[in-house]
């Protein structure tokens, strides 16, 4: 969609549940919540290439994304362990790593 509000085209067209989508930093790239096969994954959509890559694949649900200010990590909500916790990702999908370890964390954000 252009700022205006014109333009409006739909992006995603897999999973029964698209949600939490959160802009990249340099505009280029959309972070969102797909429910496909019962369970709630990551994934990244290239606004320039027009496609998505599946970040998360381990099991339990992924939720809430958020970018690093460089744009080069998200943070995400994740109950893979049992309770939900925080963890990180690059956005190629490797390196994640689990930030919290308290359970109950839900929506995390990245400090500026």
């Amino acid at each position: 969609m252009e700022a205006e509000g014109t333009n409006v085209r739909r992006l995603t067209y897999e999973g029964s549940y698209n949600d939490s989508a959160a802009w990249s930093p340099r505009g280029d790239k959309i972070a969102y919540v797909s429910r496909r096969e019962g369970t709630f994954a990551i994934y990244l959509y290239d606004m320039n290439r027009g496609t998505s890559i599946r970040l998360t694949t381990e099991r339990g649900n992924h939720e809430n994304p958020r970018w690093s200010p460089d744009g080069r990590h998200l943070v995400f909500a994740s109950n893979r362990r049992g309770s939900y916790d925080i963890f990180s990702v690059n956005i190629e999908g490797t390196d994640q790593r689990q930030l919290t370890f308290l359970g109950g964390c839900y929506t995390p954000d990245w400090s500026r």
